[in-house]
């Protein structure tokens, strides 16, 4: 169970150094290093907490009649068997470990995840301003043609009002949209140091639930604070059994009367602590590892629903490309019936125009949805250990 632990460490250890991402800033990469190294130096600490330190002691004096002494022993005590204490604290600290580690690739993965969640985001704005602009122009065509019909007496005052309103709320939107763009730039610049031109999204393609739940990072973490609060449980338990330990002491002393005086000493203790509330701290111990093992289920079905959710907001996206694919081809007939009859001179420029924008607004329709099913790929990628 040691080696296992320790191999699991190294794999984690060997996929975070050999397999970081390059598009997060340097200083993220290299704080992730530290934790990993501070994570290195903690598990040692834990590993040997079972060991006592031995004591040097160093005396020198001298009394009112200058009578000179010293003295100098080492002492040692040390617990060498308390019924699964000792090994319960190993395991402790190699699972404590692998956590860590699980954690703080974790972190680093919703870092990736922000920056290209930012990506899209900044990509569907980019394509908000595009539809916006083509509806804007819509929208002046559309008070044009409100503006002759009212001039003609063929509408009231109203409908070019709402014509004219229309056209000021996208040009509104179109400055809300521009501040956005910012906005988004801005939170990527937080995250990396390349350009943005420069950072191309990945291909993902969907895992199965399966595979999703058994393999996702946040699983993993709660399944591993399970099992430490369960050695927990079993270290607490032995602590209030009987432990045997030895112990051994060795000096010398000096001094103006005494030639060097050379001791020793060494031998073994048996003892076990009668703690009025042992059963309570006993008890505790076990219901917060019941409590763990409860919500390490419950974090197993949240990600089930999770993957659900996801699964069926791809769908629902693949469905509007579908919606959108057969308004394009209705355009595409109207485009061309349109352009016929304003050839033939029965039809204004301005309704080819106005169905021309449509079209390329249900194209862009398309991209988006695209983005977005991207977007949902990575919420279940990034939450992954590969």
């Amino acid at each position: 169970m040691k080696l296992l632990s320790f191999v699991t460490a190294l794999s984690l250890i060997s996929y975070a150094q050999e397999n970081t991402p390059s598009v997060l800033m340097p200083l993220k990469e290299e704080i992730k290093q530290l934790q990993i190294q501070k994570s290195i130096e903690k598990q040692k600490v834990n590993q040997y907490d079972w060991v006592n330190d031995m004591t040097l002691n160093a005396t020198q004096s001298k009394n009112q009649t200058h009578l000179k002494s010293e003295e100098y022993y080492l002492n040692l005590s040390q617990k060498i068997f308390d019924f699964g204490g000792i090994t319960g604290q190993i395991q402790y600290s190699n699972d404590l470990f692998t956590q860590e580690l699980l954690q703080i690739e974790l972190n680093h993965q919703e870092d990736i995840y922000l920056l290209y969640e930012n990506m899209i985001q900044l990509k569907l704005n980019d394509i908000d301003i595009l539809q916006n602009n083509l509806n804007l122009q819509n929208s002046e065509i559309e008070v044009e043609i409100k503006k002759s019909q009212y001039q003609q007496g063929e509408s009231d005052i109203s409908e070019l009002n709402n014509a004219i309103m229309t056209r000021n709320e996208l040009e509104d939107s179109q400055m809300q949209l521009k501040l956005l763009q910012v906005n988004y730039e801005n939170e990527l610049k937080k995250l990396t140091s390349l350009r943005i031109e420069a950072i191309t999204l990945p291909n993902i393609e969907l895992i199965s639930k399966e595979s999703f739940v058994h393999n996702a990072l946040e699983n993993q973490v709660a399944h591993l604070e399970s099992k430490i609060s369960q050695t927990q449980y079993k270290i607490k338990k032995s602590s209030y059994l009987p432990s045997l330990t030895l112990n051994a002491n060795y000096g010398y002393t000096n001094s103006t009367q005494n030639a060097f005086d050379e001791y020793y000493s060494y031998g073994a203790s048996i003892s076990m602590p009668l703690g009025f509330t042992a059963n309570n701290d006993i008890q505790h111990s076990k219901l917060l590892y019941l409590q763990n093992k409860k919500e390490e289920e419950l974090i197993k079905i949240q990600l089930e629903k999770t993957y659900e959710m996801a699964f069926e907001t791809i769908q629902q996206y693949q469905r509007r490309i579908e919606l959108a694919q057969r308004d394009i081809a209705l355009y595409n007939e109207l485009i061309e019936l349109n352009e016929e009859e304003f050839n033939a001179g029965f039809k204004a420029l301005e309704e080819v125009a106005i169905l021309k924008n449509s079209k390329q607004i249900r194209e862009l329709d398309i991209q988006k949805h695209h983005l977005l099913i991207q977007k949902e790929l990575y919420s279940l990628y990034f939450k992954v250990k590969r």
